[in-house]
């Protein structure tokens, strides 16, 4: 495909257009548009960031955003191999791989994600931070599976952290095991059954604010993006968040309709807030998130955000 085709010429040829120009969410139409929430096996990803980047190089991607839960080790990982540029951006044979974060936070009874981009990875404040939710995650999940065993429903704790592969365990891991075990028939029946928020296995761990989250990212010199609104159903928030520091507002992701998605890019624009966009990407299988490349903005669009982040 030429990257000089007009935004309207590829709605043409997409299969899904999307409601607003700048921005997409198709299946089956790639090159030169940038998905910016990938998982890794940092966290609850199946992918190495290295086989995140050679399946967007394949695709055709311009630009990508490794936004695993409470660490940044997939970035780092690939920060080892490759030399990172301004702002942070490692360019892997044209592709842009910007450093990226996602904190669940929480406010009153339900979870709210934040999203952090162009964060510096080596801010030793927000490093101990993370490394801080990394420890709760990994106590909860201790806490979890003897509830689980409690249950009748027994699992052993070396299996749900030989699943982790990275260092930012979770829920999804321990589900992982519940349907290998047979105990339910998939991850979101575990979720939905005995993991989930207020379920008989469910143990609360620390969570920051969303503002608490919001300060941290932008204080390590990035640019924080309330993740998939849609999906926390909380829009009059928003004013709130945006008193606290909010910049940005993924729009364009798996959770949100036709409908949603010119809802929140309503919203940005009314707010002078970015737009950001991806797949939330976890694996082939997964029923969580969609696959790299199906939701994102274009490269200007991505431009706009690395102007935004330069001027902070």
């Amino acid at each position: 495909m030429n990257p000089d085709q007009s935004q309207s010429q590829l709605n043409q040829k997409s299969y899904v257009t999307s409601p607003a120009e700048g921005c997409f969410s198709r299946r089956g139409l790639y090159c030169f548009f940038c998905d910016l929430h990938i998982h890794t096996t940092a966290s609850d990803g199946h992918l190495t960031s290295g086989n995140v980047v050679q399946h967007s190089l394949a695709l055709g991607l311009r630009a990508i955003s490794i936004c695993d839960h409470d660490t940044m080790s997939g970035y780092l990982e690939l920060a080892g191999m490759y030399t990172p540029g301004k702002l942070g951006i490692i360019n892997v044979n044209g592709l842009e791989v910007v450093p990226g974060i996602e904190i669940n936070s929480k406010w009153e009874q339900r979870e709210l994600h934040i999203l952090g981009y162009f964060v510096d990875p080596l801010s030793s404040g927000f490093s101990q931070l993370l490394s801080g939710l990394r420890d709760s995650r990994l106590q909860r999940v201790h806490a979890m599976v003897g509830k689980l065993a409690s249950l009748g429903m027994p699992l052993e704790i070396s299996r749900v952290l030989e699943l982790s592969q990275g260092d930012s365990i979770g829920r999804p891991h321990i589900a992982e095991v519940m349907v290998e075990k047979g105990y339910v028939s998939s991850i979101k029946e575990a979720f939905s059954l005995y993991l989930g928020m207020g379920k008989p296995a469910y143990v609360d761990r620390r969570h920051l604010t969303p503002a608490q989250s919001i300060a941290a990212i932008r204080a390590a010199g990035g640019i924080a993006v309330w993740a998939h609104p849609g999906v926390t159903g909380a829009d009059w928030l928003l004013n709130e968040l945006i008193e606290s520091g909010l910049q940005g507002i993924e729009v364009y992701h798996p959770e949100h309709d036709d409908e949603e998605q010119q809802k929140y890019l309503d919203m940005a624009r009314e707010n002078s807030l970015a737009v950001t966009g991806g797949s939330d990407f976890h694996s082939i299988t997964s029923s969580e998130g969609a696959t790299i490349g199906d939701f994102g903005i274009t490269y200007e669009n991505f431009e706009i955000m690395k102007r935004l982040a330069a001027a902070q």
